[in-house]
């Protein structure tokens, strides 16, 4: 698989945001019961193709550089995806979520 090394980053970015949220929604639902199994596998599924997106963004780029990015990325869209179903949100979770957005910004330019 060749994709554009910005490509890995972003696939696994968005790979942990989904294997996350389908953990998140695992839990809601009764353990060993087909839904249950189905979203656990899910998440699974999303955790390996994110571990090798990572892999590979990890042979292109500095660690330093990747980490901090693509921790922030999924902070970022899990903090997004919590405010559209509902979860609590104040101008604490308002401003961290700015600002990690910008320290994204800034580590990119390094």
């Amino acid at each position: 698989m060749h994709l554009n090394p910005k490509m890995y980053v972003i696939l696994g970015i968005i790979t942990t945001v989904i294997a996350q949220i389908s953990l998140k929604r695992a839990g809601g639902v009764d353990p060993f019961k087909s839904n249950w199994l189905i979203l656990v596998s899910l998440s699974l599924s999303f955790y390996v193709m994110s571990f090798v997106s990572y892999y590979f963004a990890l042979r292109n780029f500095d660690i330093s550089t990747i980490q901090p990015i693509m921790m922030v990325g999924i902070v970022t869209l899990i903090a997004i995806y919590g405010f559209v179903v509902g979860e609590s949100w104040n101008y604490f979770k308002l401003f961290g979520t700015l600002l990690a957005m910008f320290s994204i910004f800034l580590i990119s330019k390094s």
